[in-house]
Formats: structure tokens, sequence, C-alpha cells
């Protein structure tokens, strides 16, 4: 009969498990509830790590804590304002003027057709009158726009006060830093003070280096399309190059494709060979760049792996949308560090090396070359590793 009846044990062992399921489902909940709270704390950070390095460069020569935080904020607001308030005329100029000028394209495709015996209605009239009517409201809706009738439904207004919230949040962050660090390490014990330290070091390291490394990146491809666009005639040279600048650096993966649709689009506006041009140049640019120029500026700021990359941008699509995107690439090299400094990698033992090295020489000579070239980048990456 004894060996019928449940272990002692077991009715409290169910207990636990029941009190751990529901309390990892209250945390979901909680966490569910305050999605958008957790949301705002996060980028608030990420932005407040970002601008910490420029706040301590102002206090290393004397500023205090506060107004080197006023004078970084305003500074990066005033660049922000700048941006969008140059893009502005832009869109709207432009979105009226395709949408104006496509029935003409179309017409003299078709024109051109024609001559060569090919009859073909790429479009109705009908529909080309009704293109034509949509320039009107683009720019009509869009001259409002631009004289300030931005607040009109919850979408604008939750946006904002996400917005502004992040930038509260940031600046109480950055201006309160050093006294939000030590009530958080008082909590913790001496060792593990440390640790957390030393991963605030590398995170302020990584991300300052990931920001400031693509805005002078930004600076030189701007200046570059700017002087480009405006050798060419276009309309609108310094906020084209802005908006290049700005989307080719900090939308990882995709940013640089999105960026050169604009001005395209621009100079097929004004003139079609024009876009010719500008193709050649912004893909030539990129070229010079990726293995010119971006090595040298972010060489100190990150390395990731291109496979890294691209995965920590899907991540960050799927969690935070746009925002995780942009995100996405100083938070995986931050990771990226920590585990490099505190993991410790080890060599390849040797028996396994040269065991290694004997099989692809016995079955292939060229390839017994390159197996023990690869056993020798396993050990250089082991010990760069613990080097961090």
């Amino acid at each position: 009969m004894d060996e019928d009846r449940a272990p002692r044990w077991l009715p409290k062992a169910a207990l636990s498990v029941a009190a751990v399921l529901l309390g990892v489902v209250a945390v979901l909940w909680i966490a569910a509830r305050l999605r958008t709270l957790l949301f705002i704390l996060f980028v608030s950070l990420f932005v407040a790590v970002a601008l910490e390095p420029a706040v301590q460069y102002l206090g290393r020569r004397g500023w205090k804590r506060r107004p080197a935080t006023g004078v970084v904020f305003g500074l990066t607001l005033v660049l922000v304002a700048g941006f969008v308030a140059a893009l502005v005329p832009v869109f709207i100029t432009q979105a009226s003027g395709l949408a104006r000028s496509f029935p003409s394209y179309v017409e003299s495709v078709q024109g051109w057709l024609a001559e060569r015996d090919i009859d073909i209605e790429l479009i109705d009239p009908q529909v080309a009158v009704e293109f034509r009517d949509l320039g009107g409201l683009i720019q009509a809706y869009g001259s409002r726009v631009a004289g300030g009738v931005f607040a009109i439904g919850n979408t604008v207004f939750s946006a904002l006060f996400q917005i502004v919230t992040i930038g509260l949040f940031s600046y109480y962050m950055v201006a309160e830093g050093p006294q939000l660090r030590r009530t958080v390490l008082s909590f913790m014990p001496p060792d593990r003070q440390r640790e957390a330290l030393r991963v605030w070091e590398i995170a302020v390291d990584r991300t300052g280096g990931y920001v400031y490394s693509r805005a002078v990146l930004a600076v030189v491809a701007a200046g570059f399309t700017s002087l480009v666009l405006s050798a060419l005639g276009l309309p609108y040279p310094v906020a084209l190059g802005l908006w290049v600048g700005v989307l080719s650096q900090f939308v990882p993966v995709v940013g640089t494709y999105i960026a050169g649709v604009l001005p395209l689009l621009v100079a097929l506006a004004n003139d079609p060979p024009d876009a010719v041009w500008v193709l050649l140049a912004l893909v030539g640019y990129q070229q010079v760049e990726n293995f010119v120029v971006a090595p040298k500026i972010t060489a100190r700021a990150m390395s990731i792996h291109p496979a890294v990359s691209v995965a920590a941008v899907i991540a960050g699509v799927s969690l935070l949308g746009g925002i995780g995107a942009v995100l996405a690439l100083p938070v995986a090299a931050t990771v990226q560090a920590v585990i490099s400094t505190a993991a410790h990698r080890h060599e390849v033992v040797a028996e396994m090396g040269s065991a290694e090295g004997s099989r692809d020489e016995r079955t292939d000579p060229v390839e017994g070359r390159v197996g023990d070239r690869h056993v020798e980048g396993v050990e250089g990456v082991g010990g760069a590793g613990v080097d961090g």
C-alpha cells in the first residue's frame, strides 16, 4: 500500500511549480499592460547612453553636469528640428510635382512606343486628370500642414506625448546619472558593482562610438550628395543631402536604398537623364564609403559580423518596429562586447588540431592546407576573445 501512495515531497513540489508559473504569467501580464512605458524607458536609456560621452566631454572641461546636459540636449533638439523643417517642403513639393508629371511621363513613353508601331494605352485619360487633381490636393494639404496644423488626431497626440516623455526621461537619466548609478549599485555587493560598472562603461563606449561615428559618416554623405545635386541643378540639394546622410547611416541594411529613392524621384521630375547621374553618383559613393571611408571611422566603434547585423535588425524590427531597427546595431555591439570581455575562450587542443590536419591532408592536400589555416584562425580568435 505504501508503494501506491505519492511521495511526500510531490504536493510541495507541485505547489512550487504552480506558484512559479503563476508568477511568470503575472509578470507577462503586467509587462503587456506596461509595454508603452517599458518601450519609452528603453528608448530613453538608449538616448541617455548615446549622449553620455558628449556630456562627459564637457564635464572634463569644467562644465557642471546639469548645464552640460542642457547644452547637449538643446543642440540635439535643434539638429532634429532643422532636419525635419528642411525636409517638409521637399516632400510636399515633390509629391505634388510627381503626381502632376506622372501622366506626362506615361504619355511620353506611349508616344515612343507608337513611333515603333506598338499601340498600347498605358493610362486612361480620366486617370491622368485625377493624377493632376491629386497633385493640387497634395500641395494644398501640404501647405496647411507646413503652416502648423499638426496636432490632429489621437495618433499625432500620442506620438508627441511619447517624444516629450522620452526627452524628459533621457534628460534626467543623463543629468542625474551619477546619483542614479550610485543608487542602483548600493543594492549590489562590491564584486557585482564592479561588473555592473564595467558593463555600463562598455555600453557607453559602444553606443556613443556608434552614434558619433555614424554622425560623421552622415555629414560626409550629406555633403557629397548636396554637391552632386547642386552640380546637376536639382532643387533642394541641402535638404536632400541631409535626407540621404541621415537615413543611409542610421537605418541599418535598407537605409541606403530608402534614402536614394527621394533624390532619384526629384531628379526624374526635374530632368529624367539627371536621375541616371544621381544613381551613378550614389552607387559610386556607397562603394567608396564601404571600402575606404567607413572602415577608418568605425574601426574603433564596433565590429559586427554582417550576418549578426542582419539578425539583430530583424529582431529589433520584430520587437520594436522601426525604432528597433535603429537601436539594433548598438545593442548588438554592446552585448557582443560584454560577452567577449566576460566569457573565457580557450585554445583548441593540439591533438584535435593535428588530427583534423592529418585527416584533411589524407583526403586532399589543398583542403589540408586550408584546414591548417582554419585551426590557426580558431586559436587566434580565442586569444582575441580573452584579450577582449
